[in-house]
């Protein structure tokens, strides 16, 4: 059975610096992969061209047997992209942010407040009042209630507690075995809850 995803002598450059260059590697389908590297080496870039985010590099990115773009809307509506850093409305209250988010996603609010982290708690107070923590933990509540078939998340451990940490990897392995592929990047030392099914490392490239 073919990969979920094939890329292929990918080649990336910002102007004329070169990010990386000749990375291949095929990530399968129900699996956790990892996008490992020393800050400046690519790890958001290379996520963001799986994403379909990022469409100028050399190289080709297969899923599921078919070139990325030949139906980018369709692909879109499989992977959900979670970026490093929360980005919401500061002066809207958790709550407003989730029924903005609403009218682009058809997912179920409450269950977006309840899964995983306790957002209901929060749900009145404004952006700009929470802690890095709890904004991360409602950006990530967010990207789980839209349950797509690909999670790419960037960083998903920044911000976070031991305790949510925990948390979180123990959801990785619940989504993995509900047939979800989850692709992320972490620079940390800190050992993980779940088995990560394969990586690229961008520090030996």
């Amino acid at each position: 059975m073919s990969s979920l995803y094939s890329c292929k002598k990918l080649i990336k450059y910002f102007y004329k610096t070169k990010v990386f260059e000749n990375i291949s590697f095929d990530i399968e389908k129900n699996s956790i992969f990892q996008i490992k590297g020393q800050n400046g080496t690519g790890k958001t870039t290379l996520l963001k061209i799986i994403a379909g985010l990022d469409t100028d590099f050399e190289g080709n990115v297969l899923y599921k047997d078919s070139k990325l773009f030949n139906d980018k809307a369709s692909y879109l509506k499989e992977v959900f992209f979670l970026s490093a850093i929360p980005s919401f409305y500061e002066d809207l209250t958790v709550d407003e942010n989730f029924n903005f988010l609403n009218n682009f996603y058809d997912i179920n609010m409450n269950k977006t407040k309840n899964n995983l982290f306790d957002c209901e708690s929060i749900k009145d107070k404004k952006i700009k009042n929470l802690s890095d923590g709890q904004r991360k933990k409602i950006q990530l509540s967010f990207a789980i209630a839209i349950n797509p078939n690909v999670f790419i998340f960037d960083e998903p451990f920044n911000f976070l507690d031991v305790e949510s940490r925990n948390e979180l990897s123990n959801y990785f392995t619940n989504l993995k075995n509900n047939n979800k592929t989850i692709l992320f990047s972490d620079n940390s030392q800190v050992s993980h809850e779940f088995t990560i099914s394969d990586m690229v490392n961008l520090d030996n490239v």
